[in-house]
């Protein structure tokens, strides 16, 4: 996704959070519980849709291949899970993250690994091969890349080990 796409998708979530804290502090009980309603009727039949427009690609000819395209582009993807209708679940769409950001976690001394993938939530390694000066924000990067990828799990842990050395670099240091 583009810089310019990413941006607009968080400012359009964004955009809905603050509307639906707008929604809690209307004082007139009616007029909020009609708002209320509007947008859930609106979600629904969005949600809707978008099922029955997944259900028409998947079952025509290349159709699963590209309702995988679609998920593979943020903002599609957000919707998809929003309505549950994502064609992946959390632990292949972590996968596929930690495959594509290895090459750039890996020229900064790092790697991650997958170690747990239950319904509803995730655990992952964070190994370091060399000293990085800020840690924090390196766990921090990892954290966010991977509830970015599957933001429906309630809890995705990582947990920062060091690399051990292996075992004839230990024997020449002795």
């Amino acid at each position: 996704m583009s810089e310019a796409s990413s941006k607009a998708l968080q400012s359009c979530l964004q955009r809905m959070q603050t509307a639906m804290t707008g929604l809690d502090e209307i004082g007139d009980a009616t007029a909020r519980s009609v708002a209320k309603d509007l947008v859930d009727a609106l979600l629904d039949l969005h949600g809707l849709a978008l099922a029955r427009t997944i259900t028409f690609l998947m079952n025509a000819e290349g159709g699963r291949v590209l309702a995988e395209g679609l998920a593979d582009d943020d903002c599609v993807a957000a919707t998809m899970l929003l309505h549950g209708l994502h064609p992946e679940d959390p632990e292949t769409r972590l996968r596929k993250k930690i495959s594509a950001m290895r090459p750039h976690w890996g020229v900064r001394g790092f790697r991650v690994e997958l170690t747990e993938v239950s319904a509803s939530s995730a655990k992952a390694r964070l190994i370091c091969s060399n000293p990085i000066a800020d840690r924090r924000a390196v766990l921090v990067e990892v954290e966010t890349a991977l509830t970015d990828a599957a933001p429906d799990l309630d809890a995705i842990s990582v947990e920062e080990v060091e690399e051990a050395e292996p075992e004839s670099a230990a024997a020449l240091q002795n």
